[in-house]
C-alpha cells in the first residue's frame, strides 16, 4: 500500500501532457468543428477538394496550429463562391451564337462597385472565373481607348469640390464636329444641371445611343491625371452625344491637351459581351450575359465579401499549402496575433487582397507563396510603434506576386509596408499596371528582390513609391534588381515624392528603364552607394528641390505628420531628425551619392529648378542637390559582369570597376 500511494504521488507530480492530434477534414463542417476544438500542437489536414464557405473561417486565440493538406500535391481549395452548372446557361433572344443568359436571382450577387483612387478600398463584385481564370467586364470600345478631349463639364469632385460647366477662365473643351455639336447647346440650355453635376463628358460615335440599358455601364478611365484610375457609374447616356455619371470623382473631369493618359472606356454593357471571357452584370433584373472561353469546363461565380480565414489573437498558428480562390474579399486577414504565418500557398482569384497583417501583429508573415490575379493589391504588411520605436518584424519573403490589381488599379501595390521594422525579402514581383510596392514607415526593409515589367500603365510613379513624409525615416532598399520597366511615360523604380527622407539605397542594379531610375522628389538624407545603373537612354537620377519651389504648400502636411509621431522615444531613434526640422527642411541637406557605377548611361543626373531641366555628368564635389558626391564612376564598357545580359549572374575576378572603385561592394 505505501509502494501504491508513493506511486499515485509521483504520477500526481508529473506534468500531464496531452498528445497532439491529426484532424483529418472532408467538408466545410468538419473543418470548422476541428478548428474550434483544436488544442496547441494538433494538425487540421484537409482532404483534396473545394471547400466552399459562405462566412470566413475563423481561428480565435489558437496556438501552435497547422491547417494543410492531408496528402501533398493534391490541393485543397478555400473558396468563397460557388460553381454554376451550365444547364442553368440559357441561349437568349439576340444574343450572339456563342453568348449565354444566367438567371443569377438565386444567389446572393454583388453588384458592380465605385472604385479608384482616393475611394476606399474593399471588396470587389461578383466575378465569374472560367476555368480558374477571371473573366471581365464587357468593355467599349474593344481593344482601345477613347481620349477625354471633350469636357462639358467638370463636375463636383472629392479633391476641389467644384462643380459646373468647363472652368470659367477657358472655354468648353468640346471639339467642333458634327457629332457632338449639340453638347454646347446641352449645357446652355439647361437641358441637363452643371452646377450640381458630377460630371458630363461629350463622345463622337452613335453606339453608345443604341444601347437598352446604358444606366447598367460604368465609366473607367483616368478623368485628369495619370496616376487616378477611377471607375464611376453612369447615370445617363443622352441623344446630343453627352454622358453623364452619378457619383463623385476625385478629381473631376478635366482636359489637358497633349496628355495621353486622360482616356475613357465603357464596362459592363451587355450588348458589348462578344468575346470570349466577357460578361456584364444586370443585378436589378436578375440576370448575367456571359461569353464563355472555348471548351470551358468549369464556371465559378465569387459570393464572399469577407476574408476567408480570419486569424485573431493567435500565436504560432501556420497555413500551409492550401489554394485559396475564388471570392470577392480578401483571402487572409490576421490581427492581434503573433508568429502566424502564411507558408506555400497559391493564392489567386480575389476580389480585393491575398494577405492583411495588421498593425497589432508581430512576427506574423508570408512566406513561399505565389499570388495572382487579385482586384487591389496583394499584402498590407503592417505591424510596429512608430511613436514608441516597437519593431513589428512582419514579413514577405520568397514570394512571387503578379497581376495583382485587375480591378482597383491605383496604388494597389503587390506589398504595402506600414509601420516599423518589417521587411520584404527575395520576392519576384511583375506584369502589374501599377506600382510592386508602397513603402510607409520607419525602419523598413527591402531586399533581394528581382522587380520588373511594373508601372506599365500609370504615369508619375515608382516601383517603389514612397513620398510626403519626412517622418518615415531609417528604411533601406538593398540588393534589388530593377529591370524592363520600359514604358513611354514617367515611372521610376525608386520614387522619393514630395520631400521623402532619409532612406539607403545600396546593392542595388537598375537595368533597361525608360525614365530615371531614381527620383528624388526635394527629400534630405537620402543615400546611394553601391548601385549600378545600366543601359539607360536617359539620366540615372533626377533631383528636384521642389519644396523651395512648386511644392511649398507640401511642407504644412509635413508638419501635421512629424507632429503625430513627435516625441522622446522618436528623436532618441533618431538623432539627426531634430536638425533636419530645426535648419530649412525646404532645402535638400545630406543627399549623399558615392561609389556607384554608371554603365552605358546616357547622364548621371537630371537637375530640375522650377522647370529648367539641367542634364549633367558630375560625379565628384557637391552639386544637383547632393551635399557628397565622390567615387562614382561611369564608363561605357563591362564593369565586370560574367554576363552583361545577366547582371545577376555575378563578376569576373578582379572586375574593372574595382580598378576605379576600390572599396566599391560587390553584391551577387
Amino acid at each position: 500500500m505505501k509502494r501504491l500511494g508513493l506511486i499515485t504521488a509521483l504520477l500526481f507530480l508529473l506534468p500531464l501532457t496531452v498528445p497532439a492530434r491529426d484532424w483529418k477534414v472532408r467538408n466545410v463542417e468538419s473543418l470548422r468543428r476541428a478548428v474550434e476544438k483544436a488544442r496547441p500542437g494538433d494538425r487540421i489536414l484537409l482532404r483534396p477538394g473545394t471547400y466552399r464557405l459562405s462566412e470566413p473561417l475563423r481561428i480565435e486565440g489558437k496556438q501552435d496550429l497547422l491547417i494543410a493538406p492531408l496528402r501533398e500535391g493534391r490541393p485543397a481549395v478555400l473558396s468563397g463562391g460557388v460553381r454554376i452548372p451550365r444547364h442553368c446557361l440559357k441561349k437568349g433572344k439576340g444574343l450572339a451564337k456563342d453568348v449565354r443568359c444566367l438567371d443569377i436571382s438565386r444567389w446572393p450577387v454583388t453588384d458592380i462597385l465605385q472604385k479608384g483612387h482616393g475611394h476606399a478600398s474593399g471588396p470587389s463584385w461578383s466575378e465569374f472565373f472560367a476555368d480558374g481564370r477571371p473573366m471581365h467586364l464587357s468593355v467599349w470600345p474593344e481593344g482601345e481607348w477613347m481620349p477625354l478631349d471633350s469636357v462639358v463639364a467638370e463636375g463636383i469632385s472629392v479633391r476641389f469640390g467644384r462643380g459646373g460647366a468647363a472652368h470659367p477662365d477657358r472655354p468648353l473643351d468640346v471639339k467642333p464636329s458634327a457629332d457632338v455639336s449639340l453638347a454646347r447647346d446641352g449645357a446652355e440650355t439647361g437641358s441637363f444641371q452643371p452646377q450640381t453635376t458630377f460630371g458630363i463628358i461629350a463622345f463622337r460615335p452613335d453606339r453608345p445611343l443604341t444601347w437598352e440599358k446604358p444606366e447598367l455601364g460604368w465609366l473607367s478611365g483616368c478623368f485628369r491625371y495619370g496616376w487616378a484610375d477611377e471607375t464611376v457609374g453612369i447615370l445617363a447616356i443622352r441623344d446630343n452625344h453627352t454622358l453623364e455619371v452619378r457619383d463623385t470623382t476625385y478629381y473631376g473631369f478635366g482636359f489637358k491637351p497633349g496628355e495621353r493618359f486622360q482616356k475613357w472606356r465603357i464596362l459592363n454593357i451587355p450588348e458589348e459581351v462578344d468575346q470570349p471571357g466577357e460578361y456584364a452584370l444586370d443585378v436589378p433584373d436578375g440576370k448575367a450575359v456571359l461569353c464563355l472561353p472555348e471548351r470551358c469546363r468549369v464556371l465559378e461565380l465569387s459570393l464572399l465579401g469577407e476574408p476567408l480565414i480570419e486569424i485573431g489573437h493567435c500565436k504560432g498558428v501556420r497555413i500551409s499549402g492550401l489554394e485559396l480562390a475564388c471570392s470577392r474579399g480578401d483571402g487572409i486577414a490576421v490581427s492581434a496575433s503573433e508568429a502566424v504565418s502564411v507558408e506555400g500557398c497559391r493564392i489567386r482569384n480575389l476580389g480585393h487582397m491575398a494577405v492583411c497583417i495588421a498593425a497589432d501583429c508581430r512576427q506574423c508573415g508570408v512566406r513561399d507563396c505565389e499570388m495572382s490575379d487579385l482586384g487591389a493589391g496583394g499584402v498590407l504588411l503592417n505591424g510596429g510603434d512608430r511613436v514608441h520605436i516597437v519593431r513589428g518584424d512582419n514579413f514577405v519573403e520568397d514570394c512571387v506576386l503578379h497581376d495583382y490589381n485587375r480591378i482597383e488599379k491605383s496604388n494597389r501595390p503587390a506589398v504595402i509596408l506600414r509601420g516599423l521594422g518589417n521587411r520584404i525579402s527575395r520576392c519576384e514581383i511583375y506584369n502589374s499596371s501599377n506600382q510592386a510596392i508602397f513603402l510607409y514607415g520607419n525602419d523598413q526593409l527591402i531586399e533581394d528582390c528581382d522587380i520588373h515589367d511594373v508601372c506599365l500603365d500609370v504615369e508619375d510613379n515608382g516601383a517603389i513609391y514612397n513620398g510626403r513624409n519626412p517622418s518615415e525615416r531609417g528604411n533601406v532598399i538593398r540588393r534589388n534588381y530593377f529591370h524592363d520597366i520600359q514604358v513611354p511615360w514617367n515611372v521610376r523604380a525608386v520614387y522619393h515624392d514630395d520631400g521623402a527622407c532619409a532612406c539607403e539605397v545600396y546593392g542595388n542594379i537598375f537595368n533597361r528603364i525608360s525614365s530615371p531610375p531614381v527620383q528624388i522628389g526635394g527629400g534630405s538624407d537620402i543615400v546611394y552607394h553601391d548601385n549600378i545603373f545600366m543601359n539607360l537612354d536617359c539620366a540615372a537620377i533626377k533631383i528636384d528641390g521642389r519644396l523651395k519651389t512648386w511644392g511649398a504648400d507640401r511642407r504644412n502636411a509635413h508638419k501635421t505628420y512629424v507632429a503625430e509621431v513627435d516625441g522622446p522615444a522618436f528623436r532618441a531613434h533618431y538623432p539627426d531628425f531634430a536638425p533636419y526640422w530645426e535648419g530649412d527642411p525646404a532645402e535638400p541637406n545630406g543627399n549623399v551619392l558615392v561609389r556607384n557605377v554608371f554603365y552605358n548611361v546616357r547622364w548621371v543626373c537630371e537637375k530640375v529648378v522650377w522647370s529648367d531641366h539641367q542634364y549633367n555628368d558630375i560625379l565628384e564635389g557637391s552639386a544637383n542637390f547632393f551635399s557628397e558626391m565622390h567615387d562614382n564612376w561611369k564608363t561605357a564598357d563591362n564593369p565586370g559582369f560574367k554576363d552583361p545580359e545577366n547582371p545577376r549572374a555575378g563578376f569576373v575576378p578582379d572586375p574593372p570597376l574595382q580598378k576605379h572603385i576600390p572599396d566599391f561592394r560587390l553584391h551577387p
